[in-house]
């Protein structure tokens, strides 16, 4: 079973510029960012079907996820 993911922005680098990739269910959003090779405090949101969820949800089969990364100013 698998969910989308869509990471935005500079996130996307992570996954070779795609606009959105599958993963495997079943594992936390953390644990689905780790496995990804994003580090979890780059992500400031998580939208999981439109909802703003947190890093400790589930991910399960059909989700289509969003990562929004942190924005860095100077």
């Amino acid at each position: 079973m698998t969910a989308t993911i869509r990471p935005l922005g500079m996130l996307k680098s992570y996954i070779g510029d795609l606009k959105e990739t599958t993963v495997d269910t079943g594992r936390s959003i953390r644990e689905t960012l780790t496995s990804l090779g994003i580090d979890p405090q780059l992500v400031a949101g998580v939208f999981v079907n439109d909802e703003q969820q947190t890093k400790d949800y589930i991910v399960q089969d059909g989700d289509i996820v969003n990562f929004l990364a942190v924005i860095g100013g100077g």
